[in-house]
């Protein structure tokens, strides 16, 4: 099971990292890539639906971002080509350099993943990406603000986000994702806020700094080019009721999908963002029907 008791510490750069391992040692390897604000903990029912499905065939690997969790913080701007760094690295350092890697990513997760299988395209074996590639095209018109932002946020760097209690965080996790079931909800919460003080408070287990917009923005174009890079066969799961689903259009997405030289996608009904979460046991029979094939 993919927990906090299962963490290992893992030296990135100048970073320490940590990651989440389960499963069969021995197994072909899966990394599990979140999103934005989350954790490699929200992977676990994920993990235990495959478990189901295909018992001791895969080793999960699931990092915490840097910034995200138990992994260190910058507390400066996060740069995005950094995050396919830190991929390479865990990669390097957890798996044989002859071995391709599965690469399953949610959301932010899913656009490193995608950037990064265009990037090495001989060390991904396949790409699956989950209610993700939605981010929508920059607005240069937005540039001069960005830049301001910038500058003035690290004139005045941006405060942790601290809840009153764990009650108000899981009011706030349940309103962001009314999907979700209660129990799934409290999960979320302890995972994503840690004690603040004696009072209760408890504070978000995410570097504030990931609020700051950096200069430059998502283009599309660019990713459009790694993305014909990419040899590895995908599969992109979207939920049905994801609110992402309007970032781009229907339009906008087909294009993306198509840059892919092999690219399955499946539109799971009834599912919001948090689609491995709501629904694991139907992703993860998605994600076995296409890796066993």
């Amino acid at each position: 099971m993919i927990s906090d008791s299962c963490i290992r510490r893992v030296a990135i750069g100048e970073l320490d990292y940590a990651v989440r391992e389960a499963g069969d040692p021995n197994g072909l390897p899966v990394f599990l890539l979140h999103g934005l604000m989350d954790t490699g903990a929200s992977f676990a029912p994920l993990v235990e639906a495959l478990e189901a499905i295909a018992p001791g065939h895969y080793r999960y690997i699931a990092p915490d971002w840097r910034g995200h969790g138990a992994s260190q913080a910058t507390h400066d701007s996060y740069w995005f080509a950094c995050y396919l760094l830190d991929l390479e690295r865990l990669i390097d350092s957890l798996v044989d350099s002859d071995t391709p890697v599965i690469l399953v990513a949610h959301s932010m997760g899913g656009q490193v993943a995608s950037l990064y299988a265009g990037t090495r395209n001989q060390r991904v074996s396949h790409l699956v990406t989950l209610d993700s590639l939605n981010v929508p095209d920059s607005d240069t018109a937005n540039v001069p603000d960005r830049y301001r932002r910038w500058l003035d946020a690290h004139a005045t760097p941006p405060a942790d986000k601290v809840y009153d209690d764990l009650d108000t965080a899981i009011a706030r996790i349940a309103k962001r994702y009314p999907e979700l079931d209660r129990a799934t909800v409290e999960r979320l919460a302890d995972q994503w806020t840690e004690a603040e003080d004696a009072q209760g408070r408890r504070r978000m287990r995410v570097d504030p700094w990931h609020r700051v917009p950096l200069p430059y923005a998502f283009r599309a174009a660019e990713a459009k080019a790694l993305w014909r890079e990419v040899r590895a066969p995908v599969l992109c799961i979207d939920g049905g009721d994801s609110p992402a689903k309007y970032f781009c259009g229907e339009a906008e997405m087909a294009e993306r999908r198509a840059c892919f030289a092999d690219c399955r996608h499946v539109v799971v009904e009834g599912c919001g963002h948090m689609l491995h979460l709501q629904k694991p046991q139907a992703i993860a029979g998605h994600i076995q029907a296409f890796l066993g094939a």
